[in-house]
């Protein structure tokens, strides 16, 4: 069992060193060569050179453009579990008109753990006016930190079109966004302290956060409120 293992590191270790030469040939523009290895390499089933070909094909780099081979290399990338692969499969068929079956594979790529694979699902289950599964892949990519996610959880919970309204949940979502860095989401959180619970000094320090991530409405409004002199602690 050990000489197996052993063997397999051995491997591993070469396909990760060919493959760094093949990206190496890619970035200098010597596509010719870094498809030869880029093929071998996918025909040993490595994720990411089957990628590398498919990208090829799609954008015509050193290869005619083959929409047909990129979606069969980015299909077999994505049956190795690369979920870049198939969230550019998926939008390559939604290019091509391929609606439903897009969705099924960014839901695949979602399950890799790909946030904008996750919002995307979200966003068409939303359309669909169905706000529980909306709900259930919005909070798959928040869970991964993405903060327009849970930005958009929290704005489900504050309108209560698609699920039952829950103010709590919708400010608990809003902070985990601001803490994420969306500056839209502490701007949100700003406003609901300076106007609903009148807590300025809260306000004003949410306020700061979204003016440091170029909110200009924010800004204005730490601007203001910083005139009157308020301290945050």
């Amino acid at each position: 069992m050990k000489k197996i293992f052993l063997i397999l590191i051995f491997f591993n270790i070469l396909f990760s060193n060919d493959l760094d030469n093949a990206l190496k040939f890619y970035d200098n523009k010597n596509y010719k060569k870094a498809y030869e290895i880029f093929n071998e390499l996918c025909e040993k089933s490595n994720s990411r050179a089957c990628f590398s070909l498919a990208y090829m094909y799609e954008n015509a780099q050193g290869v005619l453009k083959d929409l047909q081979k990129a979606y069969k290399f980015y299909d077999k990338s994505c049956s190795l579990g690369l979920k870049q692969a198939c969230s550019n499969l998926a939008l390559l068929m939604q290019d091509q008109g391929f609606f439903n079956e897009a969705i099924l594979v960014f839901n695949k790529a979602c399950k890799l753990n790909d946030t904008q694979s996750c919002n995307t699902v979200g966003l068409f289950y939303e359309k669909e006016k169905d706000g529980k599964l909306a709900l259930s892949f919005y909070k798959k990519s928040c869970a991964l930190k993405d903060p327009r996610a849970c930005y958009k959880i929290g704005f489900l919970y504050e309108k209560g079109e698609l699920i039952k309204q829950n103010l709590n949940q919708a400010l608990y979502f809003y902070k985990q966004s601001c803490s994420f860095g969306f500056g839209e989401a502490c701007y949100l959180l700003g406003r609901y302290n300076q106007f609903e619970k009148n807590d300025i000094k809260t306000a004003k320090r949410y306020f700061g956060i979204a003016c440091d991530q170029k909110h200009l409405q924010a800004c204005e409004a730490y601007k203001d409120l910083n005139n009157k002199d308020i301290k945050i602690y």
